[in-house]
């Protein structure tokens, strides 16, 4: 059966997608920062991580040698003070809101790359707010730079860190979605969202690397 390791699992899109690919006859280990028992009910393996503890995605990593994945996604992130702009944000808060979309990511793809087989695929949930050629608003400034920052660095990461490794990077924007983060105004719902994601992540081949949305249709970097 195919597998997956979802990092950032325990509510929202990252749960629906555990139990979405679980419906399809995936194996999924899920990770969860907090105890989640919505999580634990369906039926996934799963562990304990902090995406902005590297040690922690380091001792999944450990824990799950030898095994492979069909698809690794990077779901963990954060919205950051919804009111917060350039102007006003901290220097503490844009640190933490950078942290945790952007560098943490990377560095979580990094230590779980060996983990994904020949054929598979790496996923980063971003979003079509982080689009610089497709940005024609101002809305949500610091969310959006820190997905515009996630989206180049995964770019390096698709070159460097792939290689000629036979490996599909997938850059997801799953939609605005009514979760915690999308709000109750959200275009879609989180099973919708999920199960376009499910659809995409299982079509996805390598080589080479793609900024999509929940439909498939390409997003302009």
């Amino acid at each position: 059966m195919p597998s997956a390791l979802i990092i950032g699992a325990s509510r929202g899109i990252g749960l629906g997608l555990t139990q979405e690919l679980i419906g399809r006859g995936w194996e999924v280990v899920a990770t969860q920062r907090s105890p989640s028992p919505a999580l634990a009910a369906t039926g996934a393996q799963v562990a304990t991580v902090d995406i902005d503890d590297g040690e922690t995605v380091a001792a999944l990593a450990t824990s799950l040698a030898g095994k492979t994945f069909d698809h690794v996604l990077i779901n963990a992130g954060i919205t950051g003070g919804r009111a917060d702009t350039a102007t006003t944000v901290s220097r503490e808060a844009m640190a933490q809101l950078f942290w945790t979309n952007a560098i943490a990511p990377i560095r979580a793809g990094r230590i779980l790359l060996p983990l994904v087989k020949e054929g598979g695929s790496i996923g980063f949930m971003t979003s079509i707010l982080g689009t610089v050629g497709g940005r024609n608003h101002a809305r949500a400034e610091l969310y959006s730079a820190s997905k515009a920052a996630l989206n180049s660095l995964s770019r390096g990461f698709a070159v460097q860190d792939i290689g000629s490794r036979a490996v599909a990077v997938l850059n997801l924007h799953p939609g605005w979605v009514k979760t915690d983060m999308g709000g109750a105004d959200a275009d879609i719902d989180v099973a919708t969202s999920v199960k376009g994601l499910a659809d995409v992540i299982a079509a996805a081949r390598p080589p080479g690397q793609v900024y999509v949305d929940y439909k498939g249709s390409s997003i302009p970097w």
